[in-house]
């Protein structure tokens, strides 16, 4: 067993990665944890975490035989040459880390998006040389990945099912919890930014008026807040009816474990309203929340300028699956 975990991902307080990690640095048993960049240990972790810096010295500052994992849903995005060079950047570190005699891992992702099918699985298959096992979230991702004959590949749930909903569970009020986000980052061109700001705007106006208290969910305060505030900017008659429950420990799970509704943007708004086992209006932003949605028969909706038609359902995960969600700690390490 190899004694060190080397991890890259998205560590800048949002809340669904920082769940991620947590949820893999806390259920394994390594004797030391690594994350490449810099930052603050991430929310919910519950070990010591030392940081590896980049730069031209990072080859000295690699660990030996340690175990090397990209963790996240958005790892390996092809759409674009920018991303296409962070795919090619990870292979390089890949190669490092095979140097120094360790494994490779590709944790929790949704493959794509991309523009050029044929050059994104050829960067797979390259990648895929170096990277000894692969954990994915959907089936689109599986399926990818068998075509360029991955040797470990389990198509597995989101890691953020094993949470253990438990510690969370309280007394349920007559609460909304919405979670919104900026449409248009990372160059996403789905859905029209001021199409989706009025159009949650007339669900949330729709909760108020039938006596309702909206909670607006931040998983990441540096995107989410913005489009919040503008929300809120067109509602009437929202005084005392409106919270904003910015990215602070525990304060949004928390929300939508008493909400009676989770409206959900952000990915992990969807996990964890699946979680606590809520009707959920769900707004497909981009292709991961979609390939997620049809591996668990979630529906989801598209901005369509009115919000008459868009009504919540029941979503909740079986009980294997979440089993199985809380077997990553160890299938990583094995």
């Amino acid at each position: 067993m190899k004694n060190d975990l080397i991890i890259y991902g998205y560590n800048c307080k949002n809340l669904g990665d920082d769940l991620m990690f947590a949820e893999i640095i806390n259920k394994t048993h390594y004797k030391r944890y690594f994350f490449i960049g810099h930052g603050e240990v991430p929310h919910f972790v519950n070990k010591k975490v030392f940081f590896i810096k980049p730069g031209r010295l990072m080859k000295l500052r690699w660990k030996f035989r340690a175990d090397f994992a990209v963790i996240g849903g958005s790892v390996l995005m092809g759409a674009s040459s920018q991303q296409r060079e962070a795919i090619m950047q990870k292979i390089k570190w890949f190669r490092w880390n095979k140097v120094f005699g360790g494994r490779n891992f590709i944790i929790g992702a949704n493959l794509g998006p991309f523009d050029n099918k044929a050059e994104y699985l050829s960067l797979l298959s390259r990648l895929n040389l170096v990277v000894d096992k692969w954990f994915v979230r959907d089936n689109t991702s599986y399926e990818m990945l068998k075509k360029v004959g991955a040797r470990y590949l389990k198509l597995m749930p989101d890691i953020v099912m094993g949470l253990n909903k438990e510690d969370y569970v309280s007394v349920r009020g007559n609460s909304i919890a919405i979670s919104v986000t900026s449409v248009d980052k990372d160059k996403n061109s789905l859905i029209n930014p001021e199409d989706y700001i009025n159009e949650i705007a007339q669900i949330a106006q729709h909760y108020i008026d039938s006596g309702r208290t909206i909670n607006f969910i931040s998983f990441e305060d540096r995107f989410d807040l913005k489009p919040i505030n503008e929300i809120i900017s067109l509602l009437k008659k929202s005084e005392g009816k409106v919270s904003v429950i910015e990215n602070n420990g525990k304060n949004v799970i928390e929300a939508i474990s008493r909400a009676d509704v989770v409206v959900a943007t952000r990915f992990h708004a969807m996990v964890l309203g699946a979680l606590f086992e809520k009707k959920q209006i769900i707004y497909s932003y981009n292709n991961k929340t979609t390939q997620f949605a049809k591996t668990y028969g979630f529906k989801t909706y598209e901005v369509t300028g009115s919000s008459l038609e868009k009504q919540p359902f029941l979503t909740k995960f079986d009980a294997h699956s979440l089993e199985f969600a809380s077997s990553y700690g160890k299938l990583v390490q094995s």
